[in-house]
């Protein structure tokens, strides 16, 4: 009964001991699972890489639509001048009435390209692609060759 007393007198000092000088572990809130090998790695790149390339096909489907709207736009404003030049150009008998209405049609015009560039620059520079993950400096195929080469002997040819 000795002996027991002794094992439970230790276990106390020690548990004692433990919880006074403050070694007790402590976990952490939110632990991130560190990936252990490269080839986990190479898997957590891909699929980062597949989102960043879904984010950017998205980004350059949105930018394409502005620019269809943008050049709907244009397209209006170039056909209406147009279309009212004609109109004009049938009631005109005078050379300075063709003039003025041809110089309206320009002015019109420019006025548009000027609107579209604006609305273009607006919209921003066109998104970059991501960056396609590096193939690893190991590939399997040939980690297993070399292994059989080895275990047989034989040099690689």
């Amino acid at each position: 009964m000795s002996k027991a007393r002794q094992i439970i007198a230790i276990s106390l000092l020690t548990s004692l001991a433990m919880g006074a000088f403050g070694t007790t572990a402590q976990a952490d809130p939110q632990p991130t699972p560190s990936p252990s090998t490269t080839a986990e790695i190479y898997k957590a790149l891909q699929e980062q890489y597949k989102r960043d390339r879904d984010q950017y096909l998205q980004a350059v489907r949105d930018r394409d639509s502005k620019m269809r709207m943008i050049n709907l736009i244009f397209k209006n404003a170039v056909d209406k001048a147009t279309t009212d030049a004609r109109v004009a150009m049938a009631s005109a008998t005078t050379p300075e009435q063709k003039n003025s209405i041809s110089a309206t049609r320009r002015n019109a015009i420019t006025q548009a390209i000027t609107l579209r560039d604006s609305m273009i620059s607006g919209i921003g520079p066109m998104p970059t692609p991501p960056a396609k993950p590096d193939k690893l400096a190991f590939d399997k195929n040939e980690l297993k060759s070399d292994s059989k080469l080895d275990q047989k002997g034989k040099s690689k040819r």
